[in-house]
């Protein structure tokens, strides 16, 4: 691509596979969480993307929990260039600063590729499964395999059309569907799923 959005789920999940190793994790300091190994091979994954990027191509990094956010805040809504190391160093450097926490919507990250102008010709998404809310906050504590699908579906009819997404889905026990949908995804938008 030309203008290539890279979205990277900095939601609790993200500390581990094992829901009962998340829990534990996200109670700890911010130091230990982002040290925490499935977050670190997050990074290692990101910074290969970033680093592999096409020469003289348009990049954007947002991470996402419950929002979505620029991890070089200065760059917020604009396009970041390839061949600047500042804005490569910037990018990679803030998303090494971010801490994952709270829930997962994949409406607010895909609603970035909505907000970017001109619109990604690609977005590369590295997640470990089917979002916990859509737009706005549950109202329920636990949130249910179907009701995550359903939250699923409603963010990618948040997705602009004739933008291929590319996943790299990070493992997460007990996300049945996850592989899934975003193998579908894929298949709907041209795009590819490693898992």
């Amino acid at each position: 691509g030309k203008r290539i959005l890279l979205l990277v789920d900095a939601s609790a999940s993200m500390l581990d596979e094992k829901v009962v190793n998340v829990i534990r994790r996200r109670n700890m300091n911010e130091a230990r969480r982002r040290a925490a190994p499935k977050w670190q091979r997050t990074l290692r994954t990101s910074d290969w993307l970033v680093s592999n990027l096409p020469a003289g191509a348009r990049f954007q990094l947002y991470t996402f929990n419950t929002t979505a956010k620029a991890a070089l805040p200065s760059s917020d809504g604009r396009w970041l260039s390839t061949s600047s190391r500042q804005d490569v160093e910037g990018a990679v450097n803030g998303l090494r600063q971010t801490t994952p926490e709270g829930g997962t919507s994949l409406y607010k990250a895909f609603a970035v590729a909505k907000s970017l102008s001109p619109r990604p010709d690609n977005i590369l998404l590295v997640t470990d499964g089917l979002p916990t809310q859509g737009s706005s906050r549950p109202s329920a504590v636990k949130v249910s395999g179907e009701q995550r699908l359903r939250h699923f579906v409603t963010a990618t009819g948040n997705l602009p059309s004739g933008i291929p997404v590319n996943t790299i889905l990070m493992p997460m026990e007990g996300d049945a569907y996850a592989a899934a949908a975003f193998w579908r995804l894929a298949v709907d938008t041209q795009g590819a799923l490693i898992t």
